[in-house]
């Protein structure tokens, strides 16, 4: 399991690093400016994607996870997810749409982290790390999208991403360590 869960790291690494590059592109990879809304788009669009893994992650869990801390993590990424995802959708409505670049890139990591809680031996386990990972992944999303991003409403989201998923990464880590 610490094979693969190590395979998922560096998957996710590189993700993050295609949409990071994503980011650098649009600003020509010198720091300068963007065009309006830019870093918006690629990080709601990036973001929309995680989120819907998170999604199917959670499904996956409530279908197998026996432990009911784990199942009821599952259940509140359902609960809040769905609506962030609503509203990033609106959001990129305003902003010019998907960006369909960030948005695949992003769907293709979340494939490969299913598959990996799919084919685990102990779906409680498997769930609980993976998603300590995931959160890892959208709190580096969100540190760069508070940094760049011009959007107040944007900006909000990425604090609370932050905020809320770093105190379920702890909680995640903790639970861990009584197994």
């Amino acid at each position: 399991m610490r094979k693969s869960i190590g395979l998922t790291l560096l998957v996710g690494l590189v993700g993050l690093g295609v949409w990071a590059g994503l980011g650098q592109a649009q600003h020509g990879g010198h720091g300068g400016h963007a065009a309006q809304g830019s870093e918006e788009r690629a990080f709601l669009s990036g973001m929309i994607a995680h989120h819907e893994g998170a999604l199917k992650m959670a499904e996956e869990a409530l279908a197998r996870a026996k432990d009911p801390k784990a199942r009821a993590w599952a259940q509140g990424i359902l609960r809040t997810q769905k609506g962030e995802i609503d509203l990033m959708s609106a959001w990129l409505k305003e902003l010019g749409g998907l960006d369909q670049r960030a948005y695949q890139a992003m769907a293709q990591e979340m494939a490969a982290m299913l598959q990996e809680l799919q084919k685990a031996p102990d779906p409680d386990r498997a769930f609980v790390e993976l998603m300590a990972l995931h959160h890892k992944g959208a709190v580096e999303m969100a540190l760069e999208a508070l940094m760049t991003a011009q959007d107040p409403r944007v900006l909000d989201l990425a604090k609370r991403i932050i905020q809320d998923q770093t105190e379920e990464i702890h909680a995640f880590r903790l639970w861990l360590l009584s197994k």
